[in-house]
């Protein structure tokens, strides 16, 4: 029987689906009747269309004579696999989609990320310059000075005592020059602060020391000895005293083309000291001011000074001297020291004629021949310091003591305070001393030499010829560098390691020669003599601190070894 032959057993319009609708098979039906399907917004094309609605077609018109209830029992069969495969296909599908995606989004990020992208910008003009060398400078700082003249007149001015020797270490015939003005009066001679220059070259060294031996002259007993430096705005001066019989004065030499302005600060054994007239001292251009420190702080038993400049730079110095009772016992120029530090090394303390200074200790006016060590404090908090003195020959006794140094304070105490009482004093020679702390501090050390005492024919006790040196902390060096030898006796080179590895220096004499090599532990220190009024080049010395010491019947003095000043970086100018 065709279709259009057959009776109307279709169910009403409104139950039969149109041929846009998708039938899904039953899943199985409800407690109330009603169909649940396993997903009902589940998309196919036409052909899954049209196949489904052919499918519901013959299912919904079952042979003549069958009950309906046949037809709904055969509608899950056929169409429940089609049903659950196009499910999981769809399913399948998306994850695959959002996999693909991620990638995709994973490539795109990747290529933001590696790809340089284009910038924006303008870059600023500028122009580097290369400074032009500069001259090499060392600065002498001149005579000897006393305060009054020869009549004993004009306590308050200062007047130079004869004229040093200089001992020049340099390439080539250094210019000399002399200050125009001094407060002493020696402005333009020979006893005046002298600049030495030299032409900038590859291969251009300059070093100079200065010496002066008296004996007696203008009140002055002793040997005066410093090295020649360049101009600076900032020093740190440790040593002299202002007490009855210690005089010690401020040197402030200015070899610049500029006015300095220059700001004094000082500490003590009671704290800092405030003083009228301790800012704004003006340093004239190619001049020198002498300055009294007992007339900011008379009666002071350990200072400490900083000096700041401003303008122009200085090169400052302390002179002090001694008389014991009524006759001179020392003079000496206090060379300025490494700047506040946790770690400072003091590498060439000299001990000279230990056993008469020992019989002189008890004489009137001679109590401070003992050795010592100065440590100032110009920070806020307390310091604790370790002090070690180590002998450079390695023989000898080495000690260590702990010291506490109050803010703002200068603390004076003796090497020998770790020794037993009645212990044997330092043996004559070379010894380094360091001072470690919890916070920056300055330091130096302070010794002395003196012949034994006498018996004259009335038996009065005469004392010998006494002198005192200050030994300032040294800065470790950063290359290379030439040493001037001053014109005095027995000249000793003492290094020390400042960064814990050993080195093997070389002294070349600048005048010919043969070489002199000298071994530095990386802990300790080793010394070498060296002939006097001589130059040599200092050659593997970065990372080693050194100084020269000086020693004689009655005389004793010594400086630090200092490294050039770094020259001018290039210039970035901006408009």
């Amino acid at each position: 029987m065709a279709d259009d032959e057959r009776p109307d057993l279709t169910p009403d319009a409104d139950a039969t689906p149109t041929s846009s609708e998708s039938v899904a098979p039953p899943a199985g039906e409800t407690d109330d009747g009603n169909v649940a399907t396993e997903d009902a917004n589940v998309e196919t094309d036409s052909t899954d269309s049209a196949h489904s609605t052919s499918d519901a077609e013959t299912a919904a018109e079952p042979e003549l004579g069958e009950p309906e209830p046949a037809a709904a029992d055969a509608a899950p069969e056929a169409g429940s696999a089609p049903g659950m495969g196009r499910t999981v296909t769809v399913i399948s599908l998306r994850v695959v989609r959002g996999l693909a995606g991620m990638a995709a989004a994973a490539a795109v990020i990747a290529a933001v990320g590696l790809v340089p992208l284009p910038t924006l910008g303008i870059t600023p003009l500028a122009t580097t310059v290369e400074p032009e060398p500069a001259d090499l400078l060392a600065l002498c700082p001149g005579a000897t000075l006393r305060l009054g003249d020869e009549t004993g007149a004009n306590a308050g001015q200062p007047f130079a005592v004869g004229r040093p020797e200089l001992t020049v270490a340099a390439t080539g015939s250094p210019s000399r020059t002399p200050l125009a003005t001094s407060d002493a009066d020696s402005g333009g001679s020979t006893s005046a602060p002298t600049l030495l220059r030299v032409a900038p070259s590859d291969d251009a060294v300059l070093a100079a020391a200065q010496s002066q031996e008296l004996d007696g002259q203008g009140g002055l007993r002793g040997l005066a000895i410093a090295g020649c430096s360049e101009p600076t705005s900032s020093a740190w001066l440790v040593g002299g005293a202002t007490t009855v019989g210690r005089t010690t004065l401020l040197l402030l030499a200015n070899p610049t083309a500029v006015e300095a302005e220059v700001e004094v600060t000082m500490w003590g054994e009671s704290g800092a000291i405030s003083a009228p007239g301790m800012k704004g001292i003006a340093v004239p251009a190619n001049g020198q001011r002498v300055l009294a420190l007992s007339g900011f702080a008379p009666d002071l038993t350990s200072p400490m000074v900083h000096v700041e400049a401003r303008g122009g730079q200085v090169v400052a110095a302390l002179q002090t001297s001694v008389t014991r009772v009524l006759d001179p016992g020392g003079v000496d120029l206090v060379s300025a020291g490494a700047a506040p530090s946790r770690d400072l090394v003091i590498p060439a303390v000299r001990i000279a004629d230990a056993e008469g200074v020992a019989s002189s200790l008890g004489l009137e006016g001679y109590e401070d021949l003992e050795t010592i060590v100065r440590v100032g404090n110009p920070g806020d908090e307390t310091a604790f310091i370790e002090v070690s003195v180590t002998p450079t020959a390695g023989d000898g006794p080495a000690t260590s003591f702990p010291l506490q140094v109050p803010a703002g304070q200068v603390v004076d105490t003796a090497l020998s305070t770790a020794f037993e009482l009645g212990a044997t004093p330092f043996a004559d020679g070379s010894y380094t001393v360091t001072v470690r702390g919890d916070a920056p501090v300055v330091a130096a050390v302070r010794a002395s030499t003196s012949s034994a005492p006498t018996t004259d024919a009335d038996g009065d006790i005469q004392p010998g010829d006494a002198d005192l040196a200050w030994f300032a902390s040294a800065s470790g060096l950063t290359g290379d560098v030439a040493i001037a030898v001053a014109d005095a006796g027995t000249p000793v080179l003492v290094a020390a390691a400042t960064d814990g590895v050993a080195h093997t220096l070389t002294l070349t004499p600048l005048d010919g020669g043969a070489a002199i090599t000298l071994e530095v532990p990386a802990a300790g220190s080793a010394a070498v003599g060296l002939d006097a009024d001589t130059g040599y080049l200092l050659s593997g010395a970065k990372g080693v601190a050194a100084a020269l010491t000086f020693a004689a019947r009655g005389e004793l003095a010594g400086y630090p070894i200092v490294s050039p000043r770094a020259a001018d970086s290039p210039l970035v100018i901006r408009p």
